[in-house]
């Protein structure tokens, strides 16, 4: 039985697929008190019955305050995996704040990151994104230094609209990189909130020449690797962007380069992603953003019916150990349950806030993310889920570092 005094977090649409996910992950790791929640009482109490005796259901509205109100009284935290956030512009991050319960959001809401009380949130950014973030900090885990980090992520499957949403909002405050532009500046100053150091500005498709970063040095010259997969036959977009959750950790890192490109097999949602790419960044209200996702959504499910839905991401890291040795790392992460994959990212972060370990204000769920223990998490919680690392030294022969990943909590 669970203890009286473990903390309590509520999961609205908790019964879902990724709530769902989550509220396994959070019961067989932690052991939380649990309160599934959403507009069905049945699909509520059918969920938390298999959960064990410390999980109880509840009915929750999320556009009647008084409801959710109601929900989130007791909790520790709340986890919005209802994909009404942006819809409702943040009403249910405020509302979740106002009571003193740290909030995390599986959608972004759009809203300002400014700090509202001393409660913490968490806002979902995409999981393109979220593992450009996540990724590099994996790699960078007990490096003395690190230089210049290579990543790519290929994902299908079907996304619902209200997740289609976060990765526009993500896609609008990313650089666009043309191909074969150097990506990075050195980041010994600044802030990850603040403009970019090294901003591309130039439109030439061909390699535009960018200013030379701080110091006079000359641009380092940009090393297109490919992933160790081959690129699908059939029609596929790739894109080359610089997410504003991997321009946080090239500044966190002191990274010199940083690249990410993402691929998405077709044709029916690269076709919709080059129409996007196309229009002005200001030219997409809140309506017109609704629009276009659900656009892609329809893309997605076209898509996914004619291969089988999966997320790999793939990386590669220049550093320096604590005993002088210069090292390339790698890391692969596949999986078939991409929704799985969100669920468990969702738990790993809801853990992270109800332990108090993050600072109160805003924060991007890739900044909150533990490491190694959310790579552990994915492989224990998510069938045919692999994480493999290398680590190869100048010069030398490679040596693997965790296959398989070690079992352990996150933090």
């Amino acid at each position: 039985m669970t203890p009286a005094g473990t903390p309590l977090i509520g999961i609205i649409g908790g019964y879902g697929r990724v709530g769902g996910v989550a509220a396994r992950v959070l019961t067989a790791e932690c052991g939380y008190r649990l309160r599934v929640g959403g507009r069905s009482a049945d699909a509520a109490w059918s969920l938390a019955r298999t959960l064990g005796a410390g999980s109880e259901a509840a009915v929750v509205d999320v556009v009647d305050s008084q409801s959710l109100r109601h929900f989130t009284r007791g909790c520790a935290t709340v986890l919005d995996c209802s994909g009404t956030a942006f819809v409702l512009r943040g009403a249910v991050r405020r509302s979740v704040l106002a009571a003193g319960a740290h909030y995390v959001g599986m959608t972004d809401d759009g809203g300002p990151r400014t700090p509202y009380g001393p409660a913490t949130a968490v806002l979902f950014t995409g999981l393109a994104g979220t593992l450009a973030g996540w990724l590099p900090r994996l790699l960078a885990e007990g490096l003395a230094s690190a230089t210049c980090f290579d990543g790519w992520y290929v994902g299908l499957g079907p996304v619902t609209p209200h997740t289609a949403v976060s990765g526009l909002l993500a896609r609008r405050r990313a650089l666009d990189v043309p191909a074969g532009a150097w990506t990075g500046a050195r980041t010994g100053g600044g802030s990850p909130d603040g403009p970019f150091d090294g901003a591309l500005t130039a439109a030439d498709p061909t390699g535009p020449a960018l200013p030379a970063p701080p110091g006079g040095e000359t641009p380092l010259a940009a090393r297109e690797s490919p992933p160790p997969w081959p690129l699908p036959a059939h029609p596929a977009a790739v894109h080359r962007i610089l997410p504003e959750e991997l321009r946080r950790q090239m500044y966190r890192l002191c990274l010199e380069e940083a690249r990410w490109r993402e691929a998405f097999p077709g044709p029916a949602t690269p076709a919709v992603l080059d129409r996007l790419a196309g229009r002005p960044r200001g030219a997409l209200d809140a309506r017109a953003l609704l629009g276009v996702a659900r656009e892609l959504s329809r893309a997605s499910r076209l898509d996914a019916e004619r291969i089988s839905s999966y997320a790999m991401t793939y990386g590669t890291l220049d550093g320096l150990t604590p005993d002088g040795l210069t090292v390339r790392r790698s890391a692969l992460m596949h999986c078939t349950d991409v929704s799985g994959l969100a669920g468990v990212i969702a738990a790993a972060t809801a853990h992270e806030a109800t332990e108090n370990r993050l600072t109160s204000g805003v924060h991007v769920a890739a900044d909150t993310l533990p490491p190694e223990g959310t790579a552990d998490w994915i492989v224990r919680h998510l069938p045919r889920a692999t994480v493999r690392r290398t680590e190869i030294p100048t010069g030398g022969t490679g040596r693997t570092t965790s296959t398989p990943v070690a079992a352990r909590r996150p933090g």
